[in-house]
């Protein structure tokens, strides 16, 4: 086996990058959909290339392929995960693992009985420059961390898209990750805020504060409401303050920007860019790696199950404070 053959579960705008970064993944061959909405898988099928649309979750599962990719909205993907693994199939599943945490203990556990891959897309995991942190502090010479912040702000245009799920779920999880990655440590206690400017369906502003096990601090901002004039779609930066240096992540102000008659205009060139119409960033690092796994015949290192559980308890209990106006303790981990 030279290419890994996958059925795509999911044809949304983000299972469109997917398919988009597929391509430029020389080991990754797309050989099926499926979504709910018929007609989009029809589209996607179409321009994509892929020779088969099925009509249902079973139907995919039961064909000879050796991966399935979810791209499902974040509370749906319990099922099809299930459903992959019980068929044999490695699986990559889209961040969070689930919404729920005895779901997540359930497909860690079917993948872990089945011996197939379970990996999730913590996407930030192979984004370059905050890969090349890991390194640094990894190194130790950045010293022992003491305080940790990240942001990682949106279009208030994208909420009625994405704001169907907590902003704390939906994006912090991934500066919640990295914080878990560069210090290996617990969290043993969280603090949430939350605000909502817009009346969406939940919060459009948060913050998040995380005590580590080591007595490090972690604070978390996700911030749904940047102007469509200002250009910018990826306001993200992450500080790590260690006792000897200071590592700095910024997207904003960018690299690479166009001042056009209609105004400025950002292009992300980090997580899923484009050059000559063909897919580069994180993104194709990230499924590259998974397909990788997969002819190998290896469990995923870059980023555990486990691993990605542990980012959602503390997501849930985060949102959990903001609730309650209170301080959660996190008493389990794995």
């Amino acid at each position: 086996m030279d290419r890994v053959q996958i059925g795509l579960i999911g044809c949304g705008l983000f299972g469109e990058s997917h398919l988009q970064a597929y391509r430029a993944v020389r080991t990754a061959e797309i050989a099926a959909l499926y979504d709910t909405d018929e007609r989009r898988a029809a589209q996607m099928a179409a321009e994509f290339g892929i020779p088969r649309i099925c009509r249902s979750l079973e139907e995919i599962c039961a064909l000879p392929l050796d991966a399935i990719d979810v791209v499902t909205p974040e509370e749906l993907h319990l099922e099809p995960v299930l459903a992959a693994v019980a068929a044999g199939k490695h699986v990559f599943v889209e961040k969070p693992l689930s919404t729920d945490l005895a779901q997540c203990d359930r497909m860690i556990q079917a993948a872990g009985a089945a011996g197939r891959c379970l990996m999730v897309g913590q996407i930030l995991r192979f984004e370059t420059k905050y890969a090349m942190l890991k390194d640094e502090i990894a190194s130790g010479r950045l010293g022992r961390v003491v305080s940790m912040h990240a942001r990682r702000n949106r279009l208030k245009t994208l909420l009625p898209r994405y704001g169907r799920t907590h902003p704390c779920i939906e994006n912090s999880i991934h500066d919640i990750d990295l914080m878990l990655w560069y210090t290996g440590q617990r969290v043993q206690r969280v603090r949430g805020y939350s605000r909502n400017a817009t009346g969406a369906k939940h919060a459009d502003t948060f913050w998040g504060i995380l005590e580590f096990e080591g007595g490090a601090l972690g604070v978390v901002e996700t911030i749904w409401l940047l102007p469509q004039a200002s250009g910018i779609i990826l306001d993200d930066a992450f500080q790590f303050v260690g006792d000897a240096g200071v590592g700095n992540v910024q997207l904003v102000p960018a690299a690479l920007s166009y001042w056009q008659e209609d105004g400025n205009h950002v292009p992300d060139n980090s997580y899923d860019p484009r050059v000559a119409n063909s897919a580069r960033g994180a993104l194709r690092e990230e499924l590259a790696y998974f397909c990788d796994c997969v002819l190998d015949g290896r469990m995923p290192q870059v980023i555990t199950a486990i691993e990605a559980k542990r980012a959602v308890r503390v997501a849930l209990a985060l949102v959990r404070s903001s609730q309650s106006e209170q301080d959660v303790e996190l008493t389990e981990w794995d």
